[in-house]
C-alpha cells in the first residue's frame, strides 16, 4: 500500500494582531486606496444641489404631465375652435354657444316669422337684421383676404388708419331670406317704400336673384351634416313623417345685434349719409322744413340702412 502525507494544522495564536492575519492581502493596496475618504464644505454643498437639482426636475415633470393630461381631457373652447375655423372678425368676442333643439314641425301653423305678412311679422323680421356698420381694424384686411390697395369706405374718410366698415354677414343672409319671403308674397301686401324693393321689376328680380345665390353658397359652406330621422306615422304622407326638430349648437343671436348696437359707427348707404348730412346743415340754418323732415325718416323699417 503507498503511503500517504500527514496534514497537519497549526493553530492561529490568538494573541496574533489583525494586521498580521491579514497582512497578505493588504500588501498589495496602495495608502492612498486604504485612506479614508475626505468630504469638503464644496463637496458637500454641490452634492446638495444636485439633490435640490433633482427634486425639483422631478416635480416640473409631475406638474407638466398634470398640466398636459388637462389640456388633452378638456380641449379647445368653442371660441378656440370658432376662431380657427372662421375669417376674422370683431364680434366673434360676442360669440356664445348654445344647445337648440329646433322646433320645425312640418305644419302651416303660423310663428313669429312665419305665415302671410302683417305690420307685426314685416316688424319682426327687420328687428333680426336691420342694423349699421361697426369699425373693422384697417391692418385687419389682409385675415380678410382683401386688398389695402381698394378705396375702402373708412369710419373716419381722408384719415391713412381709419378703421374701414363692416357689416355682418349674418344680418345680410337674413336680409336675403327675408326678401325672398316678401317676394312670395308681394301681390299681398305693399312693398313699394322698402329700399330693398327700389329700381323697378327687373331690379328686385336681380335683387331676389342674387340672394338665393348667396343663401346657397352660404348653405353649401357649413354644409349641416345633421341627420334627420323619419318615423312611421300612419296619418303621414305615404304612411311616415319626418322628424325636422334636429339638435344643433347655435350662436345666440341676440348677444350678437347688441354687440354691433353698441359698436355702430353709421347706419346707411353713402348716398343717404350725404342726404342726412344736408339735411342737418339745413336744420342747423333754420331751413329746414317739414316736407324734408318727412323725406328724413321716410318708412321706418327700411330708410337709413343699406339694402345690401
Amino acid at each position: 500500500m503507498g503511503t500517504h502525507e500527514k496534514t497537519t494544522f497549526q493553530r492561529v495564536s490568538q494573541n496574533s494582531s489583525m494586521e498580521e492575519q491579514n497582512a497578505p492581502f493588504l500588501d498589495n493596496a496602495s495608502d492612498e486606496e486604504l485612506s479614508a475618504p475626505v468630504y469638503t464644505k464644496e463637496s458637500t454643498r454641490s452634492t446638495r444641489w444636485e439633490l435640490y437639482l433633482n427634486i425639483a426636475l422631478f416635480f416640473s415633470s409631475v406638474v407638466f404631465f398634470a398640466v398636459s393630461m388637462a389640456v388633452k381631457s378638456t380641449g379647445p373652447s368653442d371660441i378656440e375652435c370658432a376662431t380657427k375655423m372662421n375669417a376674422y372678425s370683431p364680434v366673434m368676442e360676442a360669440v356664445e354657444y348654445e344647445w337648440v333643439t329646433f322646433e320645425n314641425e312640418f305644419s302651416t301653423a303660423p310663428t313669429k316669422y312665419r305665415g302671410k305678412p302683417t305690420a307685426e311679422l314685416e316688424q319682426a323680421w327687420t328687428d333680426l337684421w336691420k342694423y349699421g356698420a361697426f369699425p373693422v381694424p384697417i391692418e385687419k384686411l389682409g385675415a380678410l383676404n382683401e386688398s389695402s390697395d381698394v378705396d375702402w369706405r373708412r369710419v373716419h374718410p381722408g384719415e391713412p388708419n381709419s378703421p374701414t366698415a363692416g357689416l355682418l354677414e349674418g344680418f345680410h343672409q337674413i336680409h336675403c331670406l327675408n326678401l325672398i319671403r316678401q317676394y312670395t308674397y308681394k301681390d299681398e301686401w305693399d312693398y313699394t317704400n322698402y329700399s330693398s324693393w327700389g329700381g323697378g321689376p327687373d331690379m328686385v328680380r336681380w335683387h331676389v336673384d342674387h340672394c338665393i345665390e348667396t343663401l346657397r353658397m352660404n348653405l353649401m359652406c357649413t354644409a349641416d351634416v345633421t341627420p334627420y330621422l323619419i318615423w312611421n306615422d300612419p296619418e303621414g304622407f305615404n304612411g311616415e313623417s319626418p322628424s325636422f326638430n334636429t339638435l344643433h349648437k347655435c350662436r345666440k343671436w341676440e348677444p350678437i345685434v347688441d354687440w354691433v348696437k353698441k359698436h355702430v359707427v353709421f347706419n346707411g348707404t353713402a348716398k343717404e349719409m350725404a342726404e342726412d348730412e344736408a339735411r342737418k346743415e339745413m336744420m342747423d340754418h333754420g331751413d329746414h322744413d317739414e316736407h324734408s323732415h318727412h323725406e328724413g325718416h321716410g318708412d321706418e323699417h327700411e330708410h337709413g340702412h343699406n339694402p345690401f
